[in-house]
């Protein structure tokens, strides 16, 4: 059993209710869309499967595979250059759900959780944000 998450590249409606209607949207052209996967999700990839190799890396029968918590794979097939969808095995929801919004953060990406509704936001610009961190305000 498995349930996803999707990553949003662009900004989002402020507003939970907004944003969920852009999401849905964004699925709509989600499987046709035909560009570039966005930098900021291939860099997410990099990440995530550092620590959690994707499913299609494992030799066939490999007994490890049954660890693995991506529920599919390739997971780059499933970047596209707005948004992106991660398929998580259930059994290891827990554990993985902190970390990809954590990352995914980090680098400016917006992670839905439709299960439970909630929505995690990158706290400022992301990592390209042009921001001066609070101390620096003067300079």
């Amino acid at each position: 059993m498995s349930f996803t998450v999707d990553l949003i590249v662009g900004p989002l409606p402020t507003r939970d209710k907004d944003a969920w209607k852009t999401i849905k949207r964004l699925r709509e052209t989600y499987y046709e869309d035909k560009r570039e996967k966005a930098p900021a999700l291939l860099r997410l990839h990099g990440v995530l499967t550092a620590k959690y190799p994707c499913l299609s890396s494992y030799a066939l029968n490999d007994p490890a595979e049954e660890d693995c918590p991506w529920a599919d794979g390739p997971m780059l097939g499933n970047f596209a250059h707005d948004m992106g969808m991660l398929a998580i095995s259930f059994r290891r929801a827990d554990e993985l759900l902190p970390f990809i919004v954590e990352a995914a953060n980090a680098l400016g990406i917006t992670v839905a959780d439709g299960q439970s509704e909630r929505i995690y936001r990158p706290k400022s610009g992301g990592p390209d944000s042009t921001s001066k961190p609070w101390w620096a305000v003067w300079r």
